[in-house]
């Protein structure tokens, strides 16, 4: 491998730098396992598409850069003998376009230098995702083993402190080095490249990548037809589809005849009292005005033309 190490100047340059790489953090979509990124996604990203930039101070970002300088004196506790040192790094084997940035350096173990991810988990994720501390998710693993293979690294260790305020706690994961699952990650990466390089799209996961869908067709081509001909799969899911808009029709149209009963069993009440379990409010405020600034969008519009007796009851003639 052809290994270049970056010192991090600014969060500008560490983000320019990521941007010609497949890096730990999302390596695990290449492979499926990741809960935000999909290879749709990423492959879209590294062929150009313009996504809007993300939010670089959203709570859970904030709450990782804060509570990053509390890793090295948890661990402290839990074991003495380790030395953490904040890393501030982008290591990327430049031939295969593969990059990481450890958080942190591993020294004080007799087997050499180790790498430590560190993340900070809500309770409830920390349940789901994390099995209560008995093992870290898989795409947590690839992240770490990435930044292992990258940096040289003896050995790796996931850090979750989990952000509860009754009851804060540390919970350390030992990686060892995995060469047969090293040589996997570069094959996924060095054939992710390939079809980015030849333009070649995997499948859509049309349930997480409606966002990377919209942004990579945000354009109709005037007087363009799709042909229809011969494609069995779209009559059957807008007859799903249908379906499924009606029941959710029927659905919508029960709630709005309850909260018309709550408000009229209100009246010009502020607030309903001693009703355990639920806060009901109906309080009178002022909304000032706003303007919308004009955009040019695409709207989805379905009209079922079938005979009335194959559409559910309750379907709308048209819908966006």
């Amino acid at each position: 491998m052809a290994i270049e190490r970056i010192t991090i100047t600014s969060e500008e340059q560490w983000l320019e730098l990521r941007k010609q790489d497949v890096t730990a953090s999302v390596v695990g979509a290449l492979a499926g396992d990741h809960p935000y990124v999909t290879i749709y996604r990423l492959n879209a990203e590294k062929r150009g598409v313009e996504f809007p930039a993300p939010d670089r101070d959203n709570p859970i970002l904030r709450r990782g850069r804060w509570l990053e300088a509390a890793f090295p004196m948890a661990v402290r506790e839990r074991r003495p003998d380790l030395e953490l040192k904040p890393a501030r790094i982008y290591v990327r084997d430049t031939d295969l376009r593969f990059g990481a940035t450890p958080d942190f350096f591993i020294g004080g173990d007799e087997r050499g230098m180790g790498v430590l991810q560190a993340k900070t988990v809500a309770p409830h994720i920390f349940a789901r995702d994390w099995d209560h501390g008995r093992e870290p998710p898989r795409w947590v693993v690839l992240q770490t083993l990435a930044e292992m293979l990258l940096t040289g690294a003896a050995f790796g260790m996931i850090a979750a402190i989990v952000v509860d305020p009754f009851n804060m706690d540390l919970y350390l994961h030992e990686i060892p080095r995995h060469p047969s699952a090293e040589a996997r990650l570069q094959d996924l990466v060095r054939r992710f490249w390939d079809d980015v390089d030849a333009g070649r799209e995997p499948a859509a996961d049309f349930t997480r990548d409606g966002e990377t869908i919209s942004a990579m067709l945000n354009k109709s081509t005037a007087g363009k037809r799709f042909d229809a001909t011969g494609n069995n799969a779209l009559p059957e899911i807008l007859a799903e589809r249908a379906k499924l808009m009606a029941e959710i029709k029927q659905k919508e149209a029960r709630c709005e005849a309850i909260e018309n009963e709550i408000q009229f069993m209100l009246g010009d009440a502020e607030a309903v009292t001693n009703l355990p379990g639920w806060t009901v409010s109906y309080k009178s405020s002022e909304r000032a005005g706003y303007s919308v600034p004009t955009k040019v969008i695409r709207s989805l519009r379905i009209y079922d033309r079938r005979p009335e007796h194959e559409k559910p009851q309750g379907t709308e003639e048209a819908a966006e």
